[in-house]
This record gives structure tokens, sequence and C-alpha cells, in this order.
């Protein structure tokens, strides 16, 4: 399921928690307030910076698809930049408008 929501919102911050097997994602929507995406029992986290596309720190689009194994989640950020930033979870909170 693709998700237009997060479209050109800047990227803020990636924190891993490692103990606690989360992961939070500060972004700044386009009002230029800070929101929250939060993901926990964090099995997995890609967040690769190749600039493919050139340097950005806005979101293009997110999709996010149920994993059949284990009834986990599997969410896909994709940047401006090219880069794909792939986080596996029990839960995943997206934030709000």
């Amino acid at each position: 399921m693709k998700n237009d929501l997060l479209h050109d919102w800047t990227l803020v911050r990636v924190d891993f928690d490692w103990q606690r097997a989360r992961v939070t994602i500060e972004l700044e929507d386009s009002a230029f307030t800070r929101r929250t995406l939060i993901a926990e029992g964090v099995r997995e986290l890609r967040v690769p910076q190749m600039n493919e596309w050139g340097p950005s720190v806005s979101v293009n689009e997110v999709s996010e698809v149920e994993t059949s194994t284990d009834g986990g989640r599997c969410l896909h950020i994709e940047m401006q930049s090219g880069d794909v930033i792939r986080i596996v979870a029990e839960q995943i909170a997206l934030p709000t408008s």
C-alpha cells in the first residue's frame, strides 16, 4: 500500500534504540511541524545514502507491505535521492496529518 501522506516531508533524524528494538524517525511536514514515525520490535533497518538521483532530504513516497511469514510489517521510505529506507518490525505507527 502506497502512502502519499509523507510526500515532500523532510527527513530530520533516524534513531535506532538497539536495546529496545525501536526505531524513531523524525520528520518535518510542509507546515514545518515535527512529526514522528515509530517502529517497535524492529528486526531490520537499512538506511543507505547513495544519492543515486542526487542529494535530497525529502521523502518521495512510502509503501507498507505486511510480511507473510510472521505477520510483521515492512515499510519502505523512498527518498527523493533514490535511496530506500527499509524497516521490518512488529508494529509501525505512521504519523498522521
